[in-house]
């Protein structure tokens, strides 16, 4: 009989053991079910589209490849508007300089010569 008590005191602290390791008496909430994931715009990005940004739940956290796919787009749309940007600037000094130096010498100024009136 203290065999049997024994085998049933050893088999139930195996159990809570076990059921510990896997999480059967975790005692956080269970975590909200994934809703869908809000990706970036198919055109430019704006920093309200960043801010709406949620990636789906992965077991172990966010989904590696959908967090690299979005920051790969993200450094795209920073590298495409830091290169616009610079072309712009040198677009407004070339025509800052154009406005100030006047055209130099792709129109030539003619005389202007006055018409006659006809006579009546």
């Amino acid at each position: 009989m203290v065999l049997v008590v024994e085998i049933v005191i050893v088999a139930a602290v195996v159990f809570a053991v076990a059921a510990l390791a896997v999480g059967r008496f975790d005692r956080l909430a269970p975590a909200p079910p994934d809703g869908a994931s809000v990706g970036l715009p198919a055109g430019t990005v704006a920093a309200g589209d960043v801010a709406r940004l949620r990636f789906a739940m992965a077991p172990r956290g966010y989904r590696m490849a959908e967090v690299d796919a979005v920051l790969l787009r993200l450094a795209e749309e920073l590298a495409w508007r830091d290169e616009e940007l610079a072309r712009r600037d040198d677009e407004l000094v070339r025509l800052a300089t154009f406005a100030r130096i006047g055209p130099e010498s792709s129109v030539q100024e003619h005389p202007v010569v006055p018409l006659d009136k006809p006579q009546d």
